[in-house]
């Protein structure tokens, strides 16, 4: 390995370790603030919205979060406008298409009792959506240049966390904190958007729709995938929802958001990989496969002490971090404890390996079974357990999707 390659490594892990670092103790400051000053259950409230844009999300990335830094890693830099131009412009077309088609469906569940939708919350939340399209993480973490993420994003972050300490003061600001929350990637993408323009000429050229309409073909299997992980993420908040009231689900998200700021940190790692990984499997096979089971070893360790520190220090961090409102918290967290070790080896064995190897069906195939599993078991989970029973359905699945990849992987020999 070039010193060259390890140095650029090492400044995307440290740019976004960094990042996630930040967002870490921003999280740890405002997350609590927003908990104890809103309430379980407007908070309750936003988390259910929240599970409903990231559908959006979903389908408006279509998977392009994974094909186009892989493109992008293995481009020419002359190639690289032509390729941010029809990603971008991708995106922009399933916006359009997307927001038409969920709204009709969300006017419609509204009006026949499904579910209860507030406009003017839903319309905070959205702009999130639309800062997710307009933020292109893709874009620098497929020209290996992390720490533009990082600058970007902790300077719109700042920003917002700045309002919200300012302006949100009563439960009555649920929607501002909403607003507030969802305008980090819109500032972050404007920032960006500015900054690729001048430095990458042609980035705006539209492209032919044949172009768009191979990117779509080329990130479906991607996108089963992504949707196959939705199903078990952001679909089990909606059934919580529907089926108890906004302030279980305020219990319930107020430890899925402490377990996030420690599944964020792994994801920082592997976003950083993953494009490394991509473009030295085209030189030496076995040095990538070298530097992932050295992770591995390092991700298990860790996990595992940190899944004990959870276990055991729940009925602490709970009541002390989120107040005495949020004791029925305690339990979920507890459940979760060892749910970021299970993501951890699942991100290295499927989003590290099976991807970069050319094994996109099978990576999609598990994940589609592990959404069936999910399915099968989160409604009457739910239905005895109600906030815990989401938490133990979670913990199942993510367990269930990382035993089999490592099955899989080590029946073709590869990592284990």
């Amino acid at each position: 390995m070039r010193l060259k390659e390890i140095g650029r490594l090492w400044e995307n892990i440290f740019s976004m370790v960094t990042l996630r670092g930040m967002e870490y103790i921003l999280s740890f400051l405002l997350v609590p603030y927003l908990l104890r000053t809103l309430g379980p259950a407007n908070y309750g409230a936003i988390a259910f919205m929240q599970g409903i844009a990231a559908y959006y999300n979903l389908f408006i990335d279509f998977g392009f979060n994974l094909t186009a830094p892989r493109k992008l890693a293995r481009s020419p830099v002359e190639g690289i406008p032509r390729i941010f131009s029809i990603f971008m412009w991708s995106k922009v077309l399933l916006l359009v298409i997307v927001t038409v088609a969920f709204g009709i469906l969300l006017w419609g569940a509204d009006r026949i009792g499904i579910i209860s939708l507030n406009p003017y919350l839903f319309a905070a939340i959205y702009t999130a959506v639309i800062g997710n399209v307009l933020f292109p993480v893709w874009f620098f973490q497929g020209i290996q240049e992390m720490r533009y993420i990082t600058t970007i994003n902790l300077l719109g972050r700042f920003f917002c966390i700045l309002g919200i300490f300012t302006l949100v003061n009563t439960e009555a600001d649920f929607v501002l904190a909403a607003f507030l929350q969802s305008c980090t990637p819109c500032i972050a993408g404007f920032l960006s958007l500015i900054l690729i323009s001048r430095r990458y000429r042609g980035a705006w050229r539209c492209p032919a729709f044949q172009e768009i309409r191979s990117a779509v073909k080329e990130a479906k299997q991607i996108f089963i995938s992504n949707l196959a992980i939705s199903l078990y993420t952001n679909t089990d908040i909606i059934v919580l929802g529907i089926l108890t009231n906004d302030t279980v689900v305020g219990y319930y998200s107020g430890a899925d958001k402490l377990l996030n700021c420690i599944k964020r940190g792994v994801s920082a790692v592997n976003d950083a990989v993953y494009p490394y990984i991509s473009q030295t499997l085209t030189v030496d096979r076995n040095q990538a496969i070298r530097f992932l089971r050295k992770q591995m070893m390092v991700y298990v360790a860790g996990g595992i002490v940190g899944g004990m520190i959870l276990l055991f220090g729940a009925p602490l961090f709970i009541p002390w971090l989120l107040g005495s409102k949020y004791v029925a918290s305690i339990l979920p967290l507890q459940i979760m404890s060892f749910v970021p070790l299970m993501v951890a080896l699942s991100n290295i064995f499927g989003y590290e390996t099976m991807l970069p190897f050319g094994m996109e069906k099978i990576y999609s195939r598990i994940l589609v079974l592990a959404s069936f599993v999910n399915l099968v078991i989160i409604g009457p989970f739910v239905w005895i357990y109600q906030e815990s029973g989401v938490s133990m359905a979670m913990f199942i699945t993510e367990t269930f999707i990382t035993i089999v990849q490592g099955y899989v992987l080590h029946k073709r020999g590869i990592l284990l």
